[in-house]
């Protein structure tokens, strides 16, 4: 006999909140189990990028997004666990061959390995800087790219050579100089390329980058701002410059003519090389 009325939707009632029960407890059963799991069993191990590209039978970037969540949580589960991101290299080595021409894992990359919860390393930073560096030659034009690896070498690379920093410091400012180049870089880029360049000692290529500057940008903002730096920077540069030229002056005097004026060692210029005819001094 068929159930009517109330009773029956009583009953569908009771056997949905009987379904949902069976769900919760379900549920429950297999996250309290899988706190028991090692955490091992997180890995993916992803086959090569060539095989994937099969697998994917065109469609690439859906496959490099899909790899990007799954490196995204490895990360995560790793950054609140063992620290342990041995496949972190696999992952977007992996990516970046299935699309190239996306930005993002780039940038990604280059946080990524280096800011990872652990004391950061100078192979930490050449890491990064590895990815964000095949991102500058994927998107030349990318200033903000640029502008990452010459803040790794600028400011993240540790050493007590003078020498090895001093060659950092120049790289670093290069690829600052190349983000204030090619254009979409705050109006505060080419001045602090600039700085550094200028730090350095290197004053004419400080110059240089300014002048290319002046003449590249379209923010007008920009180029009064680099009009100012860089008749600043002429003229301390010219000052230097007669600075030498006056110290090589008074060094030359000193060694020619140290008791005459200076206008008449100026008139008679330095004492001329002694220069010896040696075939003169061979008997024929």
């Amino acid at each position: 006999m068929a159930v009517e009325g109330p009773v029956a939707k009583s009953l569908v009632a009771l056997a949905c909140l009987g379904l949902i029960a069976a769900t919760v407890l379900t549920e429950n059963h297999a996250l309290e189990r899988r706190k028991h799991f090692p955490a091992e069993q997180d890995a993916l191990y992803l086959p090569r990028p060539s095989a994937l590209k099969a697998m994917s039978l065109g469609h690439h970037e859906l496959t490099a997004d899909l790899v990007l969540m799954r490196a995204i949580i490895y990360f995560g589960a790793q950054l609140t666990g063992p620290r342990n991101y041995k496949w972190l290299d696999n992952y977007l080595d992996t990516i970046v061959a299935l699309d190239p021409n996306w930005r993002t894992p780039y940038r990604w990359a280059g946080v990524a390995t280096m800011y990872d919860g652990r004391q950061i390393t100078n192979e930490g930073v050449l890491e990064s800087s590895h990815f964000l560096e095949m991102g500058v030659k994927q998107f030349p034009d990318d200033w903000e790219l640029a502008f990452m690896i010459g803040c790794n070498y600028l400011f993240e690379m540790r050493s007590d050579d003078p020498v090895e920093k001093a060659k950092w410091k120049r790289i670093g400012g290069e690829y600052v100089r190349h983000a204030a180049l090619v254009g979409g870089a705050p109006s505060w880029m080419p001045l602090l390329a600039a700085t550094i360049l200028t730090q350095e000692g290197e004053e004419e290529a400080a110059i240089r980058h300014l002048e290319e500057v002046y003449l590249s940008s379209q923010d007008q903002r920009t180029r009064e701002d680099v009009k100012n730096r860089l008749l600043a920077l002429h003229d301390k540069f010219d000052f230097a410059r007669t600075e030498r030229a006056r110290d090589d002056f008074d060094r030359a005097l000193k060694a020619t003519l140290p008791y005459a004026p200076p206008d008449l060692f100026v008139i008679v210029g330095s004492r001329p090389t002694v220069r010896i005819d040696l075939e003169a001094l061979v008997p024929k």
